[in-house]
């Protein structure tokens, strides 16, 4: 299948990452997948493969796009879904403290329903680190039901009928099954001295951020005072106080029309706001 007739059949059903779109928990997709996945066969011992894209055998508007499949290896005994991420450092640290987020449950869950498979893996991987950790799930039945029924909902209401779902409601949240993260919780003199000893700095931190700010305030309207936007503290400081003109910019695609039509690209342009910056270096 290629990419056109691929958007055309993701433009005909609810995939996974839709699913949680409807549930309201999906907050984005990710990239770099192929080495996600090399990493998952080396860490896990287990063997995938890709897969076509799958509806659900009574539901056709349930779409499946899965990652991977995964065949055979340790714990293995049946076909089993992977899913993959690739979030950022601050996503990868909240997983491994608290577990995966609703959005990517909901994302597997979805694909278990279409293939009917009793188990499903999430995979996430940071490049930055270069780290990858991964959960196994068990398909949960009676979420599944659930989420049926609210696509099925979503779909014939919404979708079939062109009408926008309601931005905002008082429905009471489905419970999103999880699966916690390794989160430890310490209680020693050791662990609060140390977290103690952090907060401190922190807040000293803070402080001496307020009080250059202070400290600046002060410079600029001696300044300001004294009309002057250069200043020299004779063998110990300098400051440049400046107004700077906004950037002049256009788009490139009026400019161009512009040229063909014989016009002046001057109407074309877009003048940002004046900006002031306060620059200070020291001698000593």
């Amino acid at each position: 299948m290629n990419k056109i007739e691929w958007l055309k059949e993701r433009q005909t059903g609810i995939g996974g990452s839709d699913a949680a779109a409807v549930l309201g928990v999906n907050p984005f997709m990710t990239a770099l997948e192929p080495i996600a996945a090399d990493l998952y066969v080396e860490k896990t011992g287990r063997t995938i493969h890709e897969r076509d894209q799958k509806r659900h055998p009574d539901l056709d508007f349930m779409v499946g796009n899965v990652d991977r499949e995964i065949i055979e290896g340790i714990n293995v005994d049946s076909p089993g879904i992977l899913e993959i991420k690739c979030p950022g450092l601050q996503v990868m640290a909240k997983v491994k403290a608290h577990g995966l987020e609703d959005y990517m449950m909901v994302q597997l869950q979805h694909y278990l329903a279409i293939y009917e498979y009793n188990w499903g893996s999430f995979a996430l991987f940071n490049a930055e680190r270069w780290e990858l950790i991964h959960f196994d799930l068990q398909a949960d039945q009676d979420f599944i039901s659930i989420l049926m029924e609210k696509e099925s909902i979503f779909w014939h209401n919404n979708v079939l009928l062109r009408i926008p779902p309601p931005t905002d409601t008082d429905s009471k949240p489905i419970d999103i099954p999880q699966i916690e993260g390794d989160m430890t919780f310490v209680d020693s003199e050791e662990w609060l001295s140390a977290a103690q000893e952090l907060q401190e700095a922190t807040s000293l931190k803070k402080t001496a951020v307020e009080l250059e700010n202070i400290a600046k305030d002060v410079v600029k309207d001696l300044m300001h005072r004294d009309e002057i936007h250069a200043a020299e503290v004779l063998d110990f400081a300098r400051f440049y106080y400046k107004l700077y003109p906004g950037r002049t910019s256009w788009k490139k695609t009026a400019e161009n029309l512009a040229k063909e039509a014989g016009l002046g690209i001057e109407t074309f342009k877009s003048v940002g706001e004046s900006y002031t910056r306060f620059n200070s270096y020291f001698m000593k």
